[in-house]
C-alpha cells in the first residue's frame, strides 16, 4: 500500500488517537492480542483497529465508535501485516511465531 499525501491529522490521527493508542497498549500490556489468542506471548507496538477504519465507514459508524478502545487491539507487525493483507483480499500467509527456545 503506498504511503496517503495526507497529513496523519487529517486521515484522523491526531492528538485525541495517540491518546487512544496509549491507553489500549497500556491495557493490552504491550503484548499482540492475535497472538495471545494462541497462548503465544509477543510483545507489539502497533494499535489496530479491529474493524478497520474503511470498513467502519461503509457501516456509517461514528468517528467515536470507531476509534472506541473496544474497537481497537494491539497487535504485533507479523500479524497486522496478514491482517491487513486479508482485509484487502490479498493471499493469506501463515504467521510463523518463535517461541522463547528459539525455534518455531
Amino acid at each position: 500500500m503506498a504511503w496517503s499525501k495526507e497529513s496523519r491529522q487529517s486521515r484522523g490521527y491526531g492528538a485525541a488517537w495517540d491518546r487512544i493508542r496509549k491507553l489500549v497498549l497500556a491495557r493490552d500490556f504491550g503484548l499482540c492480542q492475535v497472538c495471545i489468542k494462541q497462548s503465544v506471548y509477543t510483545p507489539a507496538n502497533i494499535v489496530d483497529h479491529v474493524t478497520n477504519k474503511a470498513k467502519a465507514a461503509t457501516l456509517k459508524w461514528s468517528q467515536a465508535r470507531i476509534d472506541d478502545p473496544l474497537n481497537c487491539q494491539t497487535i504485533c507487525k507479523p500479524c497486522h501485516d496478514v491482517k491487513t493483507e486479508a482485509e484487502q483480499g490479498k493471499k493469506k500467509r501463515p504467521v510463523v511465531k518463535i517461541g522463547l527456545d528459539g525455534w518455531p
